[in-house]
């Protein structure tokens, strides 16, 4: 696992997140309560940053058309079944958040 640091933890808004450029990948960083989480910053559905939208506990939607996703398990709710956005690994170091976009915990590998 490579871990960079991307953030200060006072730096992620509460009621959206921020986003962050990892080795050219636009990531999103939410503080969900005392939780930080990291997923790919971008809709499947139109390509807008998910950063930008309305975060209400683990849940973000979408600004450009509402979809929802959960910030800790990149499934939209209530369809954990289908294909989600990736979610990263996070390390706090202090108050500095470390993302590795190298090791996604939720894709399965494909065969």
């Amino acid at each position: 696992m490579s871990y960079e640091f991307v953030a200060k933890i006072g730096e992620i808004p509460g009621d959206r997140g921020l986003k962050v450029d990892v080795a050219g990948i636009d990531v999103g960083i939410f503080k969900v309560g005392a939780e930080i989480f990291a997923m790919e910053n971008r809709c499947p559905h139109a390509g807008d940053p998910l950063s930008e939208g309305c975060l209400v506990g683990k849940i973000i939607s979408c600004r450009a058309h509402g979809w929802e996703f959960d910030v800790s398990t990149g499934f939209r709710p209530g369809h954990s079944d289908g294909f989600p956005i990736p979610c990263f690994p996070v390390r706090i170091d202090g108050d500095r958040v470390m993302v590795d976009i190298a090791s996604p915990l939720n894709l399965r590998p494909r065969r």
